[in-house]
């Protein structure tokens, strides 16, 4: 694996942990906080992600799908909470990993939060759903930059 590669594969998917020492040496050095979403829809899924960060540093991703039953192939509202409900289970115990299922009757909303600032990347690895790149826990910080151009080769829409 090449150093750019190697890199690249270490931010991806607004992935890392920022120590809080480090987060406040940021902030000293006049950085501000900025949030930047971007959306997209698929299978019967309306994503919306934003980002958290400090420069080129994510610190926290925040993430609402809307799952609508029918449109994405599922029965109904049982189907979806026996197929959705295991998943939050296995993470429920992940640090810095918030997710939650709100079911209404012919749709979903999924939420999820990661705060990179307490969050194991290795761990973060092992949560089911959670899209990341292989060498993830080697990275320094997810890249704002680097985590933008991905979503955008995979469809997603910046929200201006």
């Amino acid at each position: 694996m090449n150093a750019t590669t190697r890199r690249f594969a270490k931010k991806f998917t607004a992935l890392a942990a920022l120590p809080i020492a480090a987060a406040l040496t940021l902030s000293a050095c006049g950085e501000e906080e900025t949030e930047t979403s971007f959306t997209n829809s698929q299978n019967g899924i309306e994503i919306t992600m934003t980002y958290t960060a400090v420069g080129d540093e994510v610190t926290k991703q925040t993430t609402t799908n809307e799952i609508d039953y029918e449109a994405a192939g599922l029965g109904g509202k049982e189907e979806a909470q026996q197929m959705f409900d295991p998943v939050v289970e296995q993470a429920a115990d992940v640090e810095g990993y918030e997710q939650s299922i709100e079911y209404g009757d012919t749709s979903a909303t999924e939420e999820v939060s990661i705060d990179y600032e307490v969050a194991d990347l290795e761990e973060l690895a092992n949560v089911p759903g959670y899209e990341g790149s292989a060498n993830m826990a080697e990275g320094d910080y997810i890249s704002l930059d680097e985590s933008r151009t991905m979503l955008e080769e995979a469809g997603f829409t910046e929200v201006e």
